[in-house]
């Protein structure tokens, strides 16, 4: 999928095409978060990109008959009717996205492309409304079938049937060409910090305001606690709402096996979490005689804290072709930490997840690089892994294929050189080469 952003912010316009793993890189203020923040927005809300006027035909055909079955050639044609590569509707939510009460990114644009489909994977789905409606849809051996059923008298209108069959064909036929999103801001060190007290304090303020007048209308407590949460740009949003809903995600399991990732988190941190019943996510450590705690995790160490909502997703939400964007993976972490984040971004983009960050840390980089290199068959890489067992295995790879690099710079994004031995950025090489060429000379005059 390739996206075209323009007017937003720093980024005057821009390419990107999102790979397994795509990073982004670049100074301060160079415009990445409004890239990332874009990238998620498209991911979340894709059917603004589709045009549901489209949709008139299948819907009157329903309403006559009850039933459509379409063909594979005709669900191409209708693929090629109803997606737009830009959205007036996405326009309008871009203000929405970043909280944009000024109208800044009034002017933004995204526009997105990517390959339609010409084959279309078997699956079903369904759409209740209350008891006695339903739409139900499916597609098998590349025939798309939708079903509508009302035993009520109510009689929905030209525009909901519309709507509501644009859903279901959209579901069935786009919903796995469009990857889900998961977003861990910057901002998790606070949100982990502080989110049981903000729903303390939420709790405590509906409360008093269930306790007003009723008479005075002066003040709707929904109206009042809906301001509060529009504060936030909607990527922070939603990740406090992940956070919050911990106790009804660890309900669910991951089908994929998280043993090799769960294993590294564990080393980066030296201790593990868990969450139990509505209690505190805790920080703790099991089968240890020496130093051994068991403490919430608001008084865990930084580096734990900014890495919990990446093991409780892994964990309990995980699937593949999913899209994880991590703003910073290196943050608190030490340098030997930032390389085992490395290690772990690629276990992740290895169970075919596809992972999206942001990141200032050469070390993290560098060590992509490594595991780039170990990638290649070449003499003597048994023997090599063997020598270095305490920090490498066979499972510390990532095909270079995989990866795409963008520098932000001069308000667009340039894309990095990436070879079978790692990617090469200039940014960071330059500034290294800076620092040491200071110390060199400094070296020389005081020697």
């Amino acid at each position: 999928m390739k996206l075209t952003i323009k007017n937003l912010g720093k980024i005057e316009s821009c390419q990107l095409e999102l790979n397994n793993l795509t990073i982004l890189v670049g100074d301060n203020n160079s415009g990445k978060t409004y890239v990332t923040y874009s990238t998620y927005g498209a991911l979340k809300y894709w059917r603004d990109f589709i045009n549901y006027n489209n949709f008139k035909d299948v819907e009157q055909k329903i309403k006559s008959d009850g039933q459509i079955v379409l063909n594979q050639a005709e669900i191409v044609l209708l693929v090629d009717k109803c997606i737009k590569s830009e959205s007036d509707k996405f326009k309008r939510r871009i203000r929405d996205l970043f909280n944009d009460k000024e109208k800044i990114f009034e002017n933004a644009s995204v526009k997105i492309e990517f390959d339609k489909p010409k084959q279309f994977e078997d699956c079903e789905r369904k759409i209740r409304i209350g008891e006695n409606i339903s739409f139900e849809g499916s597609i098998k051996n590349n025939s798309l079938t939708i079903f509508f059923k009302n035993s009520s008298k109510e009689e929905l209108s030209d525009s909901m049937i519309r709507n509501i069959v644009g859903d279901l064909f959209s579901i069935l036929v786009f919903d796995s060409i469009f990857p889900d999103p998961t977003i861990i801001t910057a901002e998790r060190l606070g949100i982990s910090l502080f989110y049981k007290e903000l729903d303390e304090r939420r709790n405590s303020m509906i409360e008093g305001l269930q306790k007003l007048d009723e008479k005075d209308e002066s003040i709707h407590p929904i109206e009042l606690i809906m301001n509060m949460s529009a504060y936030y740009a909607t990527p922070i949003r939603d990740h406090i709402a992940f956070t919050r809903n911990l106790d009804n995600i660890k309900k669910n399991q991951t089908d994929l096996d998280i043993s090799y990732p769960a294993e590294i988190i564990k080393e980066i941190l030296g201790a593990e979490f868990k969450k139990e019943n509505k209690q505190d996510i805790r920080f703790y450590t099991k089968n240890k005689k020496n130093n051994r705690f068991d403490i919430p995790l608001y008084l865990a160490s930084s580096s734990a804290r900014c890495i919990v909502d990446i093991y409780f997703y892994l964990k309990h939400v995980a699937k593949k072709s999913d899209v994880l964007i991590i703003d910073e993976p290196e943050s608190h972490l030490t340098l030997r930490n930032q390389r085992l984040m490395a290690k772990l971004i690629a276990a992740i983009v290895n169970l075919d997840i596809r992972v999206f960050i942001t990141t200032h840390s050469d070390f993290l980089i560098k060590e992509l690089n490594n595991l780039v290199l170990l990638s290649n068959d070449f003499t003597g890489k048994n023997e090599w892994l063997s020598k270095n067992k305490k920090f490498y295995n066979s499972l510390d790879k990532i095909d270079k294929n995989l990866i795409s690099v963008y520098q932000a710079t001069n308000g667009t994004l340039t894309a990095m050189k990436i070879t079978n031995k790692g990617i090469e950025i200039p940014f960071f090489d330059e500034e290294i080469n800076s620092l040491f060429h200071t110390s060199s000379d400094l070296d020389y005059f005081i020697e």
